[in-house]
C-alpha cells in the first residue's frame, strides 16, 4: 500500500522501500529492547508503542529522502531508480553498522503466542491472525485518510492534475513530502508486523 501511494501520487519507483520496512522492524526491536530493560512486566504491551514508533521512524526517513533527494529528480525515472537504489544500499550498511550483521530477536507478546487448530487439523497461529487483522485495519485507515481528510483530498487533487492543484493553492511540494512520508510510514508499520513472524 505504501509503495502504491508513493508511485500513484509522484510516479516514483522507490527502490529503498524494502529498507524502510527494515527500519520499522528495527524500530520495533529497539522499543522491545527498552521494554525488556526498563519495564519487563509490560512487555506484552510493547507492540502498542512499537507500531507508532515504526511509523514515525520510517515516515521521517521517507520525508527526509523525498526532501533531500527525490524532489530534485521528478520527471527523471532512471535517475530516481538509481538514487533510491543507492540509498537502499546506504541504509542497509548503516543498519548493519549500528546493529551488527547477525539477526536480532523480536519477541512475540503472550497474547499473540499459540495457535487455533481447526477440526481438520489446520493450525492457524495467533500472530498471523493478528497480522491479517492488523493489515486490514491499516488498509481501512489509509482509505479513511484518503477519503475523509483534507490531506487526502489534496493528495487526490495532486494525483489527478498537479498543475491545477497548484493553481488552486495546494502546496504540491508539501503534499509530495507528506505523501512520501505516509507511504514510508506504512512500510515501517509493515516492518513492525513482519517482525512478529
Amino acid at each position: 500500500v505504501g509503495l502504491a501511494i508513493t508511485f500513484g501520487v509522484m510516479g516514483v519507483i522507490n527502490m529503498a522501500h524494502g529498507e524502510l520496512v527494515m527500519l520499522g522492524a528495527y524500530a520495533t526491536f529497539v522499543v522491545q529492547d527498552v521494554f525488556r530493560t526498563h519495564w519487563p512486566g509490560a512487555f506484552d504491551h510493547s507492540l502498542f508503542v512499537a507500531v507508532p514508533a515504526a511509523f514515525l521512524v520510517s515516515g521521517l526517513a521517507g520525508v527526509a529522502l523525498e526532501r533531500g533527494v527525490i524532489r530534485f529528480l521528478y520527471g527523471r525515472p532512471l535517475e530516481t531508480l538509481l538514487a533510491t537504489w543507492g540509498i537502499s544500499l546506504i541504509l542497509q550498511q548503516a543498519v548493519r553498522s549500528a546493529f551488527g550483521p547477525t539477526n536480532r530477536e523480536v519477541g512475540t507478546p503472550s497474547w499473540m503466542s499459540g495457535a487455533y487448530e481447526t477440526a481438520s487439523g489446520l493450525a492457524l497461529t495467533y500472530n498471523r491472525i493478528a497480522i491479517i487483522v492488523f493489515s486490514l485495519l491499516v488498509v481501512g485507515a489509509v482509505a479513511l485518510i484518503l477519503r475523509r481528510t483534507a490531506f487526502g483530498l489534496s493528495m487526490r487533487a495532486v494525483t489527478q492534475n498537479r498543475r491545477m492543484a497548484g493553481a488552486m493553492g495546494i502546496r504540491t511540494g508539501r503534499v509530495d513530502a507528506l505523501t512520501f512520508g505516509l507511504g514510508s510510514g506504512i512500510a515501517g508499520v509493515a516492518g513492525a508486523a513482519l517482525s512478529q513472524i
